[in-house]
């Protein structure tokens, strides 16, 4: 998903027709807020009256699914709203030198859909989905599926989560993510006496974790990687896969067991040496995206840990 708001100027001009959208170097809400702001900023003070009584008007008849456009970390963003509650938030993959903020319009006020680019299409996108939805009673379930987390709408997969489809404010644990998500949906669109879902469908159960004599222990930084390398062969020949629990290791020998310690919260995941590194200064072990969310590393980055060799 590495695309970039290429066509801001159109865009940002087609939209400023029905609610301008102002472009600046940092946004004017964070749109991650359960509330909806109390006012939405244009960039043209002189304004029509006319075109402030269409805004207006847009802001009480509208539909309860809007899109607001914000910056997250120096990053094009777009969080979509239901009944002003923020349930999706898209994130541009690369940093930008302009951000676009303000209140999308209806997608059907656009003249067409392919008038938006990057983060922001994809949320009208969603938006325009959830429309659909809203009144039918869908029933909304969260699913493991080959290593992504996915929210089903019925049986039809709605929405999978990632680096770039987050829960606005999204936690350290993947799981409780998808399941807020989920919840929020089944809450705002679908059955409302249906109980909240407290378990993801097909998620596999961590293993079982032996008690094994340490042979060595030592404390440091650790740090993760995962998406740009997901698939790619690693050091010891294997192909990486950023779920499992392994880690990157400059001088243990491949297929050693390692435990590995949050030091800041006290969590701990076992993993397999299957790479080499890390080779930034000051590191001293470089684990897989799975093994930092276990952890609760991944939000982070970077963190102290204490590395206990078993065997």
């Amino acid at each position: 998903m590495n695309r970039h708001f290429t066509g801001r100027v159109a865009a940002v001009a087609l939209l400023a027709t029905a609610i301008p959208l102002q472009a600046t170097a940092s946004a004017q809400t964070s749109g991650t807020n359960d509330q909806l702001p109390a006012e939405v900023s244009t960039s043209d003070k002189s304004l029509e009256p006319s075109s402030t009584d269409t805004f207006q008007t847009f802001l009480r008849s509208s539909t309860t699914v809007r899109v607001n456009a914000h910056e997250h970390e120096n990053r094009q963003a777009a969080t979509v709203y239901v009944n002003n509650i923020p349930v999706l938030t898209y994130v541009d993959p690369a940093d930008t030198a302009e951000v676009v903020s303000g209140w999308l319009p209806p997608v059907e006020a656009t003249a067409s859909a392919s008038e938006l680019d990057g983060v922001l299409a994809d949320a009208a996108t969603m938006a325009t989905q959830l429309e659909a939805i809203d009144g039918e009673e869908a029933a909304f379930t969260a699913h493991w599926n080959e290593g992504s987390y996915t929210v089903m709408a019925g049986d039809s997969p709605l929405v999978t989560l990632s680096e770039q489809v987050q829960l606005p404010d999204a936690t350290a644990s993947e799981t409780e993510n998808v399941l807020q998500v989920t919840n929020r949906l089944q809450r705002l669109l679908g059955d409302g006496t249906a109980e909240p879902v407290t378990e993801v469908t097909g998620k596999p159960a961590p293993p079982v974790q032996r008690v094994a004599a340490v042979r060595a222990s030592y404390r440091g930084m650790a740090s993760w990687y995962g998406p740009g390398f997901h698939g790619r062969r690693s050091a010891s020949g294997e192909s990486f896969n950023q779920h499992a629990m392994t880690a990157a290791h400059r001088t243990l020998p491949f297929g050693t067991q390692v435990r590995v310690t949050n030091v800041n919260n006290g969590r701990q995941v076992v993993v397999r040496i299957n790479d080499r590194g890390p080779y930034s200064h000051g590191r001293i072990i470089d684990l897989s995206a799975g093994a930092a969310s276990a952890i609760g590393l991944r939000s982070a980055g970077v963190g102290p840990v204490l590395i206990e060799v078993l065997r």
